[in-house]
């Protein structure tokens, strides 16, 4: 009997250890709105309708081999704005929401497949994962009782990402196309706090079967492929395409 509660004993860490690398993830995503009214007072009171910032519950499901981020289930909808009102003698009416977009990512064999939903039609992008030039510095902090290192990435002249992972979960994934530190992103955030992924809840747990299921929502293309029909679509608009994935959806009517 003694001997069966050693060997019990010495498998216990490394039961432990084993379940570090696959679970559930809960993180909030804020993204903080720049709308652009003009001046004088209708632009002002326009201005008052709309917050500062929206945020919704995100999910990360994960193991040694995969990833899927994707909205919290039973969220749907939730931090979406509408206003309507009239100004200068017309009706408007600006809809503000989250798109049905997941991203998967194959850690073992180096790709990655999204479904973005983009001006009301859906797209099924294949690609291979990509390694940003990580710089890791030497600061840390605890989130969520994980002891944490940031890393910081210039994306563009425009755009700078800062990360804090941990290398206590041993599995380079974060939440959608973050990723590819020696360990999982618990937090980021792109330009300050233009937009921000904290990581709220860390669940370690057997998934079921069907929860790194791959999307299957969209047409299929490959990434430069939906690069060329994003960057015509928002020359129609007059908007600038490139820099990070946008996470919402602006409508405004007149």
């Amino acid at each position: 009997m003694k001997h069966i509660i050693f060997l019990f004993a010495a498998l216990l860490p490394l039961a432990i250890f084993a379940q570090k690398t696959e679970g559930e993830i809960t993180y909030t995503e804020t993204v903080k709105l720049q709308l652009d009214f003009g001046d004088g007072p209708e632009a002002e009171e326009m201005k008052k309708m709309v917050p500062p910032t929206q945020s919704f519950p995100k999910t990360l499901y994960f193991n040694a081999n995969a990833s899927l981020y994707q909205d919290k289930a039973g969220t749907e909808g939730e931090g979406d704005t509408e206003v309507s009102g009239n100004s200068a003698g017309g009706d408007f009416q600006i809809k503000i929401q989250r798109p049905d977009n997941k991203f998967y990512r194959d850690i073992a064999g180096g790709t990655t497949l999204e479904s973005r939903e983009f001006f009301g039609r859906n797209f099924l992008i294949t690609d291979k994962a990509k390694s940003p030039a990580w710089k890791i510095t030497g600061e840390q902090k605890k989130l969520l009782g994980f002891l944490c290192q940031k890393a910081t990435f210039q994306l563009d002249s425009a755009t700078n990402i800062v990360a804090w992972f941990t290398p206590q979960i041993p599995v380079p994934t974060g939440p959608g196309v973050n990723a590819g530190l020696p360990g999982l992103i618990l937090e980021m955030s792109l330009n300050g706090d233009q937009r921000t992924i904290v990581a709220t809840q860390v669940e370690f747990k057997e998934l079921p079967k069907d929860a790194l299921l791959k999307p299957s929502k969209g047409k299929e293309m490959t990434a430069e492929e939906f690069k060329k029909i994003e960057a015509e679509k928002m020359k129609e608009m007059g908007m600038e395409s490139g820099g990070a994935p946008g996470t919402m959806r602006m409508i405004i009517r007149n």
